[in-house]
């Protein structure tokens, strides 16, 4: 924004020095050879301001999309951590109402023979592998999805840089027709 008014300063001395060279008896040359190199000289000046407002308007949109992709991605990750613990806890409750059955039946059972007692161990065995592999597969789960994000921002942030470097690299290329007008 600064630059804004060094460049409306510039336009409007340019314009006026314009003006009073265009006019045609200044410096005596009657106006006929410099009249339309300056009209293109101001529509160049123009241009530019044109080209320069519009690039920072894009620079604009690209740091509000990329605040707000970031924000986007950081719920994302705090809801899915979120999931994440609430089914840990889920887990560690059954877990606990397990281990509550397996001391009820211990206590029960007292007076069993090593064969039962062998059953019993197998059980938490199975339960620990169980456990085990619901953690791998949650945990799978979650980076799979946060993998899957971080890929879809980073295309869609590429796709945006490629599109702004496309912008950046003909700003200021002078365009001729390509055919002509009759």
């Amino acid at each position: 924004m600064e630059n804004e008014g060094f460049g409306g300063s510039f336009i409007w001395g340019f314009l006026i020095f314009a003006l009073l060279l265009g006019g045609g008896n200044m410096f005596g040359n009657g106006g006929n050879g410099n009249a339309n190199a300056i009209q293109a000289d101001v529509n160049r000046g123009f241009d530019n301001q044109n080209l320069q407002a519009q690039t920072r308007d894009i620079m604009g949109a690209v740091t509000s999309g990329t605040a707000q992709s970031v924000a986007a991605t950081n719920q994302v990750f705090h809801d899915l951590a979120n999931v994440v613990q609430d089914k840990y806890g889920e887990l560690q409750r059954d877990i606990a109402g397990v281990a509550v059955g397996q001391a009820n039946l211990l206590a029960n059972q007292n007076q069993c023979c090593c064969s039962t007692k062998m059953e019993i161990m197998q059980s938490r065995y199975d339960d620990a592998m169980n456990t085990a592999a619901i953690n791998a597969n949650t945990t799978a789960i979650g980076q799979k999805i946060l993998d899957k994000m971080n890929e879809n921002e980073a295309r869609a942030m590429q796709n945006r840089i490629n599109q702004l470097e496309l912008n950046q690299a003909l700003a200021g290329v002078v365009r001729y027709p390509n055919g002509m007008t009759y």
